[in-house]
């Protein structure tokens, strides 16, 4: 992994390590205590220092095992075991997506469909087609057929307020992906808070804390906006009015229902007024308009001098960000396989009288994926976390057994 030196630039490491203690703060309040996925947030494939190694588990070793097992192992995984594996006969979930065409979705509803169906659930998906008003109309029509329980697998969270009170009045219990929503017997997303520190951290660093960064969010997508705040407060100790010697941001709102066009015109509109070339980087929220943005920039020949930063993963930015074209790129990616499969879980045990044994809220693992380094070595310039028990951290810092503090 890349250290920024000290000797080089001392004012840049201090001001990263404020910013990392304020998006720290920042990522650490909404999520439960007992939440440890949360802390997942580095790439698949990172390698810890070797006192770490052998000290802790980490969040690469954490990412290879959901290679394998995408779910991993829940702490709730027991109660499910001991159900009836028929359970779901004559019972039907109903889902409501958020647009089926796109990956992450694709990928969470057909977890949601392997972890019900195997259990002889009826599993009804109607697509919102990235529209709030559609979904809120689908959640009607599921109520409307006295569904078993609803899963609501992505979306405006803001927008599907109105839907989600109707649900928690019609007594239908229900989980949700990638928001928070009142009445939610499960609520699943990845860190975004976390992540969105990790891209401001990533950008502050390579620009050398001095230039314009565009971000581009959707702002009434909780999650998104998450990430976006999240990357932009790792800006604030470097933050003025001159982009020639510290970080000037401009934000702009991405319709979602337009995204990778929206954002295009956008970023191209701002490049041609950029006849100083003092912007150095972009920040997405999510795939899409980092889509949008890098055809931006490449129409305008802008690729190899400004750094792009975006959150999910996505087929199209994996393709993307591996042209022969690409400048610098690096992505907060999630799992939403794992999401959809949290989400399926939690559901199925509240149907079976075990809502005790779900939790309010769960994290899937966050990576960290960078395109300069080749297929089997990736580069990871994130912060670095090991998952570790009081005993492997007091070894890993203080070099000797777990014991008294006298």
């Amino acid at each position: 992994m890349r250290k920024i030196s000290m000797g080089k630039n001392r004012k840049l490491m201090a001001g990263l390590m404020a910013a990392a203690m304020i998006a720290s703060l920042t990522a650490c309040a909404p999520a439960p205590a007992e939440s440890t996925a949360a802390q997942q947030t580095t790439a698949a494939g990172q390698t810890a220092d070797s006192q770490g190694a052998a000290a802790g588990q980490t969040a690469a070793g954490q990412g290879a095992a959901d290679a394998q097992n995408p779910a991993g192992v829940e702490s709730y995984d027991a109660e499910l075991a001991g159900l009836d594996a028929n359970r779901g006969e004559g019972r039907t979930i109903g889902v409501v997506a958020f647009f089926q065409a796109n990956d992450w979705n694709q990928n969470a509803l057909r977890a949601i469909k392997e972890n019900l169906e195997a259990y002889k659930y009826t599993v009804n998906i109607i697509d919102g087609n990235g529209d709030a008003a559609a979904m809120n109309a689908a959640i009607d029509t599921h109520i409307a057929s006295k569904v078993d329980g609803i899963i609501v697998a992505g979306g405006d969270g803001t927008a599907l307020k109105t839907g989600c009170a109707k649900i928690v009045e019609s007594g239908i219990p229900y989980a949700v992906i990638d928001m928070f929503q009142e009445g939610a017997v499960i609520n699943v997303m990845a860190d975004n808070w976390g992540g969105g520190a990790q891209l401001g951290l990533y950008v502050a660093n390579e620009i050398g804390g001095k230039g314009k960064v565009l971000i581009l969010d959707t702002p009434s997508w909780v999650t998104l906006k998450a990430r976006a705040d999240s990357a932009d407060v790792v800006f604030n100790p470097f933050r003025g009015t001159d982009p020639k010697t510290s970080i000037v941001t401009e934000r702009f709102d991405i319709d979602a229902n337009n995204a990778v066009t929206d954002a295009q015109t956008k970023v191209a509109a701002a490049l041609a007024a950029d006849t100083g070339k003092d912007i150095k980087a972009i920040v997405t929220s999510w795939n899409l308009p980092a889509v949008g943005a890098y055809a931006a920039l490449k129409e305008a020949g802008r690729t190899q001098d400004i750094v792009i930063a975006s959150g999910d993963t996505g087929k199209d930015v994996l393709q993307a960000m591996r042209e022969e074209e690409a400048g610098k790129w690096v992505f907060m990616g999630q799992n939403s396989y794992v999401l959809g499969t949290r989400a399926a879980k939690g559901l199925d045990l509240a149907l079976n009288g075990k809502a005790d044994a779900v939790p309010f809220a769960q994290f899937g693992p966050t990576y960290f994926v960078s395109n300069r380094g080749g297929a089997a070595d990736p580069v990871t310039d994130g912060s670095e976390i090991l998952l570790q028990s009081p005993e492997q951290h007091w070894k890993t810092v203080f070099g000797t057994e777990f014991g008294s503090v006298k």
